[in-house]
């Protein structure tokens, strides 16, 4: 079949309209590919924001969590009387105390002045924040009949002062039969050193 110039001219614009049609359809495939590569990328960073949000988020929670222990474990340092001047006469009049209910044979003690803990008490040394961790030694000696009544008297002290109680060392040897005082029973005699915590805020 042969085409004159007749046919080329009519069919002109058909073809014409073909290389329009295929330009427009490259385009679109062009267009359709940049913008499938532009909403990855969107969708990449939305996700990456995303994670990142929840990142924080969680840390917050933590945080948050950590500041509310913190809050708890003052309030109970504060309603135990950890906190604030050292209340040594009321120690030494639960003392008395203890040892009238007790009926303890022999008990005698000495405080020494109160300090700044040292890292033998504490760890991280006196301070804590706002607050410094003060520390009244005190040496007792007492006479029992068994091993029994020291550990309850030291666990009443712990449990009635207002002070955080340390025992630091105990020394516990038996009195030798003919050694006691007149109307004293006790079988063993202890040495203890034990250190009275207090915190104080710092200066």
């Amino acid at each position: 079949m042969k085409l004159d110039a007749n046919d080329l001219k009519r069919l002109q614009w058909a073809i014409a309209f073909l290389v329009i049609m295929a330009l427009i359809g490259g385009g679109s495939v062009w267009s359709t590919r940049q913008l499938k590569k532009s909403s990855e990328k969107t969708f990449k960073e939305a996700a990456t924001a995303r994670k990142d949000i929840q990142t924080r988020l969680a840390r917050a929670r933590v945080e948050e969590q950590e500041l509310r222990d913190k809050i708890n474990r003052f309030q109970t340092l504060k309603a135990r009387g950890y906190i604030g001047p050292e209340k040594r006469l009321d120690w030494i009049e639960t003392i008395a105390r203890i040892k009238v209910a007790r009926r303890i044979f022999k008990l005698g003690y000495e405080f020494s002045p109160q300090r700044p803990a040292d890292a033998s008490i504490l760890a991280g040394g006196a301070s804590a924040g706002g607050f410094e961790v003060m520390s009244s030694q005190m040496r007792l000696q007492i006479e029992l009949l068994h091993e029994g009544e020291l550990l309850a008297f030291l666990a009443e002290l712990r449990d009635t002062v207002e002070a955080l109680l340390q025992v630091r060392s105990c020394t516990i040897e038996r009195i030798a039969p003919g050694n006691a005082n007149r109307g004293n029973n006790a079988q063993l005699r202890a040495d203890c050193t034990l250190e009275w915590i207090t915190l104080r805020e710092a200066k």
